[in-house]
């Protein structure tokens, strides 16, 4: 066999491959023998048809049946032997024909991973990050745990401002003739931050059995002029509230036997339980800000092509993100700033502003495999199970459930597995890193 390769750029390489005459003889008569041996010939038996009646009628198979286990084969030695790395599937860039007693010769291009010279990945300086507590972090965790344990009881008074209530409500028209949406049995906590501005004052002071009616402030902008009569019957600002019940909040004392539901003997221990787990936290808030920063001086001190396929498939990746979140943004503004021109959908511009972007996530995830190759760094099944049931316990899932979400949206968890496998060599690159200390 004989190569020889052509540089197109530093990402895309021409390669020619001779298979020699000889090879492909051998090759023929092989599989011209095994058919002859296993065909059924009219008038022959098993093994003794003419070599030339099985040619006549095989022959197109077998050189099509060669072509499907030489070419690969052998596009497999000179990628290995040339030590490319493919990040497409090769080109083949003329039709292929064998004959007997003559070389294949074929030509094909291939997208192949950069060569990086003076990867560097260690000794990055990165400042460090104070992971210092304050005292009143815990009692603030505390009184949270407090506020999670609390106990909500019917009382029969006015309302006052951290009530919980049930309701029932009806969403009036501006004429206050007709209803536009309702409920019953809602839900209303006032201890919060989330009630409607108006809604608060109007209750304070009400009992149960009364009926308020609020009126809301308008939340929906643009030009009112420009509104239809349809339009102004949809929005309604009027809300009728029904006061159905008026429960309590009550708040465990904060002692010994509060900290007996964390498993803690007493409220010393609970303290110190709370300590260490807002420690763990901020240490692992920081060490996340110091791998991104890490993240960001490796792309940025590699300089080198990416792939053009890998390119465009990030490119396509960011653009459906971007017009997806243009769209949320899109419904949240006004119909008249909408039309004003305020979201662009032209594909070709959102291009052009996600490229950079795009540029640099494929640098990254270069630099990632060329990093977990050299060092070793891979992920294990066992990994990929234990972190599917982490997410499942935040998620209050199953971890089939977890496993099947990245499965129905990738096709597999290779991704998910890829994303384990950078977080493990960005913990590595930190590991050796230089921590500084900031002025």
């Amino acid at each position: 066999m004989s190569t020889t390769i052509e540089d197109l750029s530093s990402t895309s390489k021409r390669l020619k491959v001779e298979i020699p005459a000889d090879i492909i003889e051998k090759e023929y008569i092989s599989s011209l023998d095994n058919i002859r041996q296993r065909a059924r010939i009219p008038g022959f038996r098993p093994g003794k048809s003419p070599v030339s009646l099985i040619e006549k009628k095989f022959g197109d198979d077998i050189r099509s049946d060669l072509l499907d286990k030489l070419v690969p084969e052998y596009l497999s030695k000179v990628i290995k032997e040339a030590d490319l790395t493919p990040v497409s599937m090769p080109m083949l860039e003329s039709a292929l024909n064998i004959k007997r007693n003559e070389p294949l010769i074929f030509s094909f291009t291939l997208e192949v991973r950069p060569v990086i010279d003076g990867l560097n990945y260690t000794g990055l300086k990165v400042e460090e990050i104070e992971t210092e507590l304050d005292d009143s972090e815990i009692e603030d965790t505390l009184k949270g745990l407090q506020q999670e344990r609390a106990v909500y009881e019917v009382v029969e008074r006015e309302i006052k401002g951290d009530d919980l209530l049930v309701i029932d409500f009806e969403k009036l028209d501006e004429s206050g003739g007709n209803v536009l949406s309702s409920g019953k049995d809602q839900v209303m906590d006032l201890s919060g931050n989330l009630t409607p501005p108006g809604i608060l004052e109007s209750l304070t002071g009400r009992k149960k059995g009364e009926v308020v009616e609020i009126d809301l402030p308008s939340f929906e902008g643009g030009d009112k002029a420009d509104e239809s009569e349809e339009d102004k019957q949809q929005k309604g600002n009027t809300i009728r509230i029904t006061i159905k019940e008026v429960k309590e909040k009550n708040l465990p004392g904060i002692d010994d036997e509060f900290a007996r539901d964390f498993d803690c003997d007493t409220l010393d221990a609970l303290r110190e339980k709370i300590r260490e787990g807002l420690l763990r936290a901020k240490k692992g808030s920081a060490e996340k800000r110091q791998k991104e920063k890490l993240y960001d001086i490796l792309v940025e001190s590699h300089e080198f092509d990416v792939p053009e396929s890998l390119l465009e498939t990030e490119l396509e990746r960011l653009v459906v993100n971007e017009k997806l979140s243009r769209k949320k943004s899109k419904d949240l503004v006004s119909e008249s700033r909408a039309e004003t021109g305020t979201v662009d959908n032209d594909d070709s511009g959102i291009v052009e502003e996600v490229r950079p972007k795009a540029v640099n996530n494929v640098k990254a995830s270069i630099l990632m495999d060329m990093i977990a190759e050299k060092e070793g760094i891979t992920v294990t099944d066992e990994e990929v199970g234990m972190k599917l049931g982490i997410l499942a316990r935040e998620l209050k899932a199953t971890p089939e459930v977890v496993k099947n979400l990245f499965v129905t949206k990738d096709g597999s968890l290779d991704n998910f597995r890829y994303k384990i496998r950078d977080e493990k060599v960005l913990d590595f690159i930190l590991s050796r890193a230089e921590i500084t200390k900031g002025e």
